[in-house]
């Protein structure tokens, strides 16, 4: 039921009254059209079919772990008469759902009602209706778009680009944070108790600093510990307690290409990861091989059978590069606590644990068909870490789950997110400053950035990395701090353009 993450990019062009395609991953968006737009309501109907491999749904009583599903999350662009690309806005209600889907609105601020002018629909989430495994294609879905929202009259020509996501379902509840001290950094109830926190709820967190009761029951002691004083996690911090939905894997190469090229000149010139203060390159680069020329669209060149490195997960990008992609996609960054829960699940903590729930960790020596869909590592290999001679970057996100299905051996965190200890360092905001923990999880991306290309959700860390930190381990580094818990760089500022730096989003569940 593991599955890689990708995204797939859909030209509807309305002037020349054709449908151009251009697949770039795993889940296959079709048949694209814009309806008749209604100038009385304003609506008009974006229609498509979409299908995935290796979907799951597994809820009922008795349901093998861990009680979640797989998702879509489709969101889209348009621009009007060959002007600047945009977000579209789309009605809460009066979507067609093809029987066997699910269909939510994804709002851009959780935490309020739906208005079309102040807090539209910026996506939606896609998923199976009933239990199953497999395959899922579905034909005939419609999203009702506010087309007058967004300034688009009846005679204007307009062009479309769907984007897809795959998305893996964190359901709500309590879950530890921790492994006994274990880790660096690890989460401990008091100077001399190393139980893990329980976080029991999204309700406001307050530390102390005292030595702890040390039962080794967690949930039994509402005790919380950190180095340097006491601090208030208020509330609104989201703890991992409330249900969300996080991207299957990091972000792809081909994912950032597709972002990037729907940005205005001025804004991809402050994202070129390309430039002095990223890879310096247009060639491929520790395994990235983005390339800009400086004016129009970036590429991924052939670097021969075929390898173009779109699966391979994006590194050099900067914390504020991330958010800027997740303000234009509608999602957020995680919290630490958001990592901690989608890689530990409801289990009580393992001393020393990995995301994949054991203490043991593969390297990956060796990889096979270098830069294409089916690249892969030697069989055992279950994480990418330790800098070794024959990988030299991150790989295929996914990659170890190449015809493994267990969890152990695709490397994967309890509810089917991949390469979360591995790969490209996770970006994560942070409750070591107050910056921090000033975010709040019911404010997502509202699917444009500003002017310059800077992201532009008000209560995010964004331009500011005060807030940002770093979980899980790299390609080029060891394997300790790939653990679940260990927090050695929660503080570490995350601005620089890194060849180990990457990351992935998340979105507050509606």
């Amino acid at each position: 039921m593991l599955v890689l993450l990708r995204a797939l990019c859909l030209l509807v062009s309305l002037l020349a009254l054709r449908v151009n395609s251009a697949s770039c991953g795993e889940i296959n968006v079709a048949n694209v059209s814009l309806g008749t737009r209604d100038s009385g309501s304003g609506n008009a109907p974006i229609n498509f079919d979409i299908s995935w491999n290796n979907s799951w749904r597994s809820t009922a009583p008795g349901a093998p772990a861990p009680n979640n599903w797989d998702a879509a999350w489709v969101f889209v662009k348009f621009r009007k008469n060959g002007g600047d690309w945009q977000h579209a806005s789309f009605n809460n209600t009066g979507h067609t759902v093809p029987s066997g889907a699910s269909l939510d609105v994804g709002l851009a601020d959780t935490g309020s009602s739906f208005n079309i002018a102040t807090n539209p629909g910026v996506g939606v989430f896609i998923y199976r209706s009933a239990d199953g495994t497999g395959t899922f294609s579905k034909t005939g879905f419609s999203l009702s778009w506010k087309y007058t929202q967004d300034g688009v009259g009846t005679g204007d020509t307009i062009d479309l680009r769907v984007f897809a996501i795959e998305m893996a379902y964190v359901p709500d509840g309590a879950f530890f944070a921790g492994d006994n001290a274990t880790s660096t950094g690890a989460l401990q109830q008091g100077t001399a108790d190393t139980d893990p926190w329980y976080i029991g709820s999204e309700s406001a967190i307050t530390t102390f600093n005292g030595s702890g009761t040390g039962t080794g029951l967690a949930e039994t002691a509402s005790e919380y510990y950190v180095p340097g004083g006491i601090i208030t996690i208020p509330a609104a911090f989201p703890k991992g307690y409330g249900k969300f939905y996080m991207m299957k894997g990091e972000i792809s190469q081909s994912q950032w290409v597709a972002f990037f090229n729907m940005l205005t000149a001025t804004q991809q010139s402050t994202r070129d990861i390309t430039s002095a203060s990223g890879k310096n390159s247009d060639n491929l680069t520790t395994r990235n091989n983005v390339s800009w020329t400086g004016t129009g669209d970036a590429s991924l060149p052939d670097r021969g059978s075929g390898a173009t490195y779109g699966a391979v997960a994006v590194n050099y990008i900067s914390w504020v590069d991330l958010a800027a992609y997740l303000d234009w996609a509608g999602l957020r960054p995680m919290s630490e606590f958001e990592f901690e829960r989608s890689a530990r699940g409801p289990y009580r903590a393992v001393s020393g644990e990995y995301p994949w729930g054991s203490t043991s960790i593969t390297q990956a020596t060796s990889i096979s068909n270098q830069g294409t869909l089916s690249e892969s590592a030697q069989s055992a290999a279950n994480a990418v870490y330790g800098d070794h001679a024959s990988v030299q970057g991150p790989m295929r996100v996914g990659a170890m789950a190449y015809n493994h299905s267990t969890r152990i051996t695709s490397g994967a965190g309890y509810y089917g997110n991949l390469n979360l200890a591995d790969n490209v360092q996770e970006r994560c905001v942070t409750i070591a400053t107050s910056t921090g923990r000033s975010f709040e999880g019911r404010y997502h991306g509202n699917g444009s950035l500003d002017a310059t290309g800077n992201p532009n959700v008000s209560t995010w860390p964004g331009t500011s990395v005060t807030g940002a930190g770093v979980r899980g381990t790299a390609w080029r580094y060891a394997a300790t701090i790939g653990r679940t818990s260990d927090r050695a760089n929660v503080s570490v500022l995350p601005s620089a353009r890194s060849a180990w730096g990457g990351g992935r989003g998340v979105r507050s569940a509606p």
